[in-house]
């Protein structure tokens, strides 16, 4: 805060907040705030609305600066924050009339030095809900315990107005350069007042200050709107913008998802090919040793057969059969283990390419529902008892799959009841005679059994 000379009068800072002023203070306490004296909790980690205003010994609102101020987490001012509310009160432009004359105002339309700009803000001057009015209001309560003078005691405004924040002369109010902004119909209109109003005192200063003031109110309404709106569609475009963004990286983050399921099943394919392709090899050598087999037990058999007959040379060849035979078998039992494993390997990689193939066709149909949720497309269906239902995008699937329980689920019903009570809906009969019955329009409050039966047979119950 730059050093600035005193000023005549008294000094507040008040807090806006929702049309609410939510915390008032003397300027020497506002100062204690950005010296880091004093901390505000209540304000921590939030850019607030403020309002710097200068008042008369009588409490009159003389001149008014609406501006910003971010608090840290901690609560304590921007150090960086430096804004000469003072000097920027002294040389604003005119605002509306508090009661004493028109106010200086400095705002975000209305900034007398440029480079502010930024750290200034528009009042919201509509009607019911005028920021003005807020001010004013705040300052004649007097929570702040200003030593108010009473009008026309010495020493009263005065010296406010030596100060600088005098009004403004009334016979330059409403010049010619202000009809020349008006519309025609405006200006005529004016001009027709004018002449028809009756003046107080034969030189119509009065009812001229009261038009140019208006005229000035209006204006300054207008542009406070139009900034307000401007400050608005920036916002909206702003938002837009990250929205896009959040739309851009979740696209991408789906699409890299899907990048790599692809690559996943496209692996898993060429490794079940080539699995089939082993499995096939041993197959190939299974069969083949099972025969080796088969073809030596039948040499073991005919050496033993021999060995009876023969000598010594026929017991080495049928031991020696027997010996390739236990190899074959060896053999032939780890290509069959081989197999099974290849086999439950296979197995397992058929399960994981339908994974990897459900979730390629799960993230199609979510792109579907979410292209069309982010089109404002609205997904709206009919069940009696239940009347239209408006589907959230992520219950699509839940609805598609069960459509009656999904309608039962939104009249606290169970499915069985439900549909019991569809039957009783569509057909209002007697179970047993086929009399009609009074239907029951509200699931839950159909009884089956009970509802679905005449009065004679109720009574059988």
């Amino acid at each position: 805060m730059p050093k600035t000379e005193m000023v005549n009068g008294f000094e507040a800072v008040l807090f806006l907040e929702d049309q609410y002023v939510v915390r008032q203070m003397r300027f020497a306490e506002f100062e204690a705030v950005l010296d880091g004296v004093v901390s505000m909790p209540d304000l921590a980690d939030a850019e607030s609305f403020a309002v710097y205003a200068v008042m008369d010994e009588q409490l009159q609102v003389r001149a008014t600066v609406f501006f910003k101020i971010y608090f840290d987490e901690d609560g304590r001012a921007d150090p960086e924050w430096n804004l000469p509310l003072r000097r920027l009160a002294r040389i604003a432009g005119p605002g509306p009339d508090l009661g004493a004359g028109p106010v200086r105002l400095a705002c975000r339309s209305q900034c007398p030095i440029s480079w502010h700009l930024a750290d200034l803000w528009d009042p919201d001057m509509r009607p019911g809900g005028n920021d003005f009015q807020v001010i004013r209001k705040a300052i004649k309560d007097n929570r702040l315990g200003f030593d108010r003078v009473a009008e026309g005691a010495s020493g009263g405004a005065s010296g406010l107005k030596s100060g600088g924040y005098r009004e403004l002369p009334v016979h330059d109010q409403f010049s010619d350069a202000d009809s020349q902004e008006l519309s025609d119909e405006d200006a005529l209109s004016l001009s027709d007042e004018l002449q028809a109003t009756p003046e107080r005192d034969g030189t119509g200063v009065d009812h001229r200050t009261r038009l140019a003031r208006l005229l000035r109110d209006q204006r300054l309404r207008i542009k406070a709107l139009s900034s307000q709106h401007e400050s608005e569609i920036g916002d909206l475009v702003r938002a837009q913008r990250l929205e896009q963004q959040a739309h851009k990286n979740r696209t991408q983050v789906l699409e890299q998802k899907l990048q790599q399921v692809g690559v996943l099943s496209d692996q898993l394919k060429a490794r079940l090919k080539e699995r089939g392709e082993q499995v096939l090899k041993l197959q190939a050598t299974v069969d083949e040793l099972k025969q080796q087999m088969r073809l030596l037990q039948k040499q073991v058999a005919a050496g033993a057969v021999s060995g009876k007959a023969g000598g010594a040379d026929e017991d080495r060849n049928a031991s020696r059969l027997r010996a390739e035979l236990s190899i074959v078998k060896e053999q032939l039992q780890r290509r069959e283990a081989e197999l099974q494993m290849r086999s439950e390997r296979e197995d397992q990689l058929i399960a994981e390419l339908q994974s990897a193939q459900a979730q390629v066709e799960d993230h199609d149909e979510m792109e579907i529902v979410t292209r069309l949720s982010e089109l404002d497309v609205v997904f709206v269906v009919y069940h009696p008892g239940a009347g239209h239902l408006t589907l959230p995008a992520a219950d699509l699937k839940i609805y598609s799959e069960k459509p009656l329980a999904y309608a039962a689920s939104r009249c606290f019903v169970t499915e069985q009841n439900y549909k019991h009570w569809l039957e009783h809906y569509e057909t209002p009969l007697c179970e047993v005679c086929g009399k009609t019955v009074e239907r029951i329009t509200v699931p839950a409050d159909y009884e089956h059994g009970e509802d679905n039966r005449c009065e004679a047979h109720k009574v059988e119950l």
